[in-house]
C-alpha cells in the first residue's frame, strides 16, 4: 500500500469500507435469524437491505474513479463481527442476548458512521461531488439505523433483560443473604464505632439508635454468621458501652469553634476564603 497522495488514501479507505459492508451483510443475516424480539429482527432485516444499497453506491464510486474495490480488508470490522458472533452463539436468556446483539450492532454502526464521515471529507477535498452525495446517503442510513437500535433497546429489550436479572436475584436470595446480612451487620457496627469517635455529643441519641438496631439485626440473623456473630456483637457492645460511659461522665465532650479568616490570594480554589476548625 502506497499513500503518497490524498487520492491514494481516499481509495484505500473506500476499499476498507467496501470490505466492511460485505462483512456486515453476512453478519446481519445471522443477527436477523437469531434475534428473538420481533422489532429487532425487522430492524436487522431493514438494515441488511440498506447495506446492499450501500455496497451498490460504493461500486458506483469505484467505477467513476476507474479503481477496483478489491485489495483491502477492514481488520477493525472483522474484530467487531467476531465479537457479535460470540454473543449470537452464547447460551442464556433470549432478552439478554438480544440486548448484547444491539450493543454489538451499534459498535458496528459507529464504525460505519466514522468511516463514511471521513470519506465525505476526502471526497469534498477532491471535489468529487457525486461521491459526496452517494456517501452522504449511506451515512444518513447509518445514523437512522443507530437511532432505531437505541429506541428498541431503551423501549423494550433492555427493560426485559433487567427483569431477568430480578428473577435471578429472587431465585438465589437465600444464598445471597449469607453475603448481604454480614455486610449489613458489619457496616452497622462500623457506623457505631465511627459515630462514637467523631460525632459530637448531640449525636449520642442517634448513635444509640444505630447500636440498638444493629443488635436487633444480629439477634435475627446471627445464626447465618457463624463465628463472625461474636465479633460483630463484641464490636457493638464495646462502643455502646463507651457511649454509655460518655453520657454519664461527660469526659469526652467536644466543642468545635469555627473561625473564618479574611480572603487571601493564597486560596484560589475557595475564592480566597479559608475555614479553620479547632477542637477543645
Amino acid at each position: 500500500m502506497r499513500l503518497e497522495t490524498l487520492r491514494n488514501l481516499y481509495v484505500n479507505q473506500l476499499r476498507e469500507v467496501y470490505s466492511a459492508e460485505n462483512q456486515i451483510l453476512a453478519g446481519l443475516s445471522k443477527m436477523e435469524s437469531n434475534a428473538q424480539n420481533q422489532q429487532l429482527r425487522l430492524a436487522f432485516q431493514q438494515h441488511r437491505s440498506e447495506t446492499q444499497n450501500q455496497i451498490s453506491r460504493l461500486d458506483q464510486i469505484f467505477n467513476s474513479l476507474g479503481e477496483s474495490p478489491k485489495g483491502e480488508t477492514s481488520k477493525a470490522l472483522t474484530a467487531l463481527i467476531v465479537e457479535g458472533q460470540e454473543i449470537i452463539s452464547a447460551s442464556g436468556d433470549d432478552d439478554v442476548i438480544d440486548a448484547g446483539m444491539i450493543g454489538a450492532a451499534q459498535k458496528i454502526e459507529h464504525y460505519e458512521i466514522a468511516s463514511y464521515g471521513t470519506l465525505i471529507a476526502y471526497a469534498n477535498l477532491l471535489r468529487d461531488q457525486k461521491a459526496v452525495q452517494l456517501l452522504q446517503a449511506s451515512l444518513n442510513e447509518e445514523y437512522a439505523a443507530d437511532r432505531k437500535l437505541t429506541a428498541i433497546a431503551e423501549g423494550m429489550v433492555n427493560a426485559k433483560a433487567v427483569e431477568v436479572m430480578g428473577e435471578y436475584s429472587s431465585s438465589s436470595s437465600s444464598s445471597e443473604g449469607l453475603i448481604s446480612v454480614p455486610g449489613v451487620l458489619m457496616g452497622a457496627a462500623a457506623g457505631v464505632a465511627i459515630g462514637m469517635l467523631l460525632a459530637p455529643n448531640s449525636g449520642m441519641q442517634t448513635r444509640r439508635w444505630i447500636a440498638d438496631n444493629a443488635s436487633t439485626l444480629l439477634n435475627q440473623y446471627g445464626s447465618q454468621l457463624g463465628g463472625l456473630a461474636e465479633t460483630v456483637r463484641s464490636t457493638i457492645n464495646q462502643f455502646s458501652g463507651q457511649d454509655q460511659q460518655t453520657s454519664t461522665t461527660g469526659t469526652t465532650q467536644r466543642t468545635t469553634a469555627k473561625t473564618r479568616t479574611t480572603p487571601t490570594s493564597s486560596d484560589p480554589l475557595t475564592g480566597g476564603v479559608r475555614e479553620q476548625y479547632t477542637t477543645t
